[in-house]
């Protein structure tokens, strides 16, 4: 009975003198928060190729049990539509054949995929999956409204992925578009993250939820409460989800994860958290 709960970054300015000391090297904070929390969504790969003696420093840096979720490279997913689809394999196979090594540490893969493929790339989407080839989770999310029109497109969206055992990433932006964008930060958000309906369904083993939660810590609580319950549901069911959390500046993200494991406890008295904030002066000054 376990949940995975993880940042999308694993260092944050504001985050020095609590999740780690300032005397703390930067390269060395990626092992400290690897005792803090037990998994982190890397957006690097995404953005470009890392070098496998970089990740696995990465893989070294961590402690056993902790589990990488790295983001497929946009050269697969945000120009899938625009490239041939032998440069898209090629780039896939070779992402996948950089992972190999680090298996015993790797989370849900996500395969993330940009509003502009509609239903028409769910072939080729299926595709990718086909080809995964490694022991470890695989997730997908989709941004596209066809996804999620709880009609034939999103039936066989799910059918597809439980059939192959792939995650659907289960995107949850509602506390940030729940006000007026009334700071920098929710200006930011409210341009950068998807507005999509937030359906909290299971198509594998190692269902994942990105919460992106509201600066303003009070309005998240009715959601916090859902996911609580959702989440004992899956506990029950014998699922291990991965939770990664972010606010509109991060700043606030482990403590949202705290008071949402905090809900799991209350609901499920033989769940033990391992998920354990350390109390800092600069902590409560944050808020």
């Amino acid at each position: 009975m376990k949940i995975h709960y993880g940042m999308a970054q694993w260092q944050h300015p504001a985050w020095v003198n609590w999740l780690y000391p300032t005397s703390l090297p930067t390269g060395e904070r990626l092992g400290r928060y690897s005792h803090v929390f037990s998994t982190v969504e890397v957006g690097s790969t995404f953005y470009t190729k890392v070098d496998d003696a970089q990740l696995l420093r990465w893989y070294e840096s961590v402690v056993d049990g902790f589990k990488f979720s790295f983001k497929a490279p946009q050269t697969v997913t945000h120009r899938l539509i625009e490239r041939s689809w032998s440069d898209v394999q090629h780039d896939w196979l070779a992402f996948m054949l950089s992972l190999q090594p680090l298996q015993a540490k790797l989370g849900p893969t996500m395969l993330q995929f940009p509003a502009i493929c509609d239903e028409r790339a769910l072939d080729t989407i299926f595709a990718l999956c086909d080809m995964w080839t490694l022991s470890t989770p695989l997730s997908v999310e989709v941004r596209h409204l066809a996804y999620f029109d709880k009609s034939q497109t999103e039936r066989r969206f799910l059918a597809g992925l439980s059939d192959r055992e792939v995650n659907r990433v289960v995107m949850d932006s509602r506390p940030v578009f729940s006000t007026d964008a009334y700071c920098e930060s929710l200006i930011d958000a409210q341009k950068k993250k998807p507005r999509v309906p937030c359906h909290p369904v299971v198509t594998a083993n190692h269902p994942v939820v990105r919460f992106i939660g509201h600066p303003d810590l009070p309005r998240n609580e009715l959601w916090l409460d859902q996911w609580a319950e959702k989440l004992s549901q899956w506990l029950s069911q014998g699922l291990t989800p991965s939770v990664f959390v972010h606010s509109s500046d991060n700043i606030a993200a482990p403590t949202l994860a705290a008071q949402l494991d905090e809900r799991v406890r209350i609901l499920n008295p033989y769940y033990q958290s391992a998920l354990a904030l350390p109390h800092s002066q600069e902590q409560v000054s944050l808020w």
